[in-house]
C-alpha cells in the first residue's frame, strides 16, 4: 500500500532571527514527517511548531509573535 506524502522532510536548516534590537540568533530548524518543526538554539529545543495553511502555531514552548512571524516566513521560503 502506497501513501502519498505531501510533506517531505529535508535535513535541518538554519535561520537568522532578530529577537529584539541587536539580538540576532542563528536557530536550527529540524523538520519531521508530520509537518512539525523543532526550533533549536545552542543545542536546546526552545519550541516545537506546526505549520499549516492558516499559519504557524507553537504547541511546545513560548515564542513572541514577531519571532513566530519570522520563523513562519523563513520556513515557507525554505520550502518554496
Amino acid at each position: 500500500m502506497l501513501q502519498q506524502i505531501a510533506f517531505m522532510p529535508q535535513h535541518q536548516f538554519h535561520v537568522l532571527i532578530n529577537f529584539s534590537g541587536e539580538d540576532e540568533r542563528i536557530l536550527a530548524i529540524l523538520p519531521n514527517e508530520a509537518g512539525n518543526f523543532r526550533v533549536v538554539y545552542q543545542g536546546k529545543v526552545i519550541a516545537e511548531l506546526n505549520l499549516d495553511k492558516d499559519g504557524c502555531t507553537c504547541y511546545k514552548g513560548k515564542l513572541k509573535k514577531n519571532i513566530m512571524a519570522q520563523l513562519e516566513h523563513q520556513i515557507k521560503n525554505h520550502y518554496a
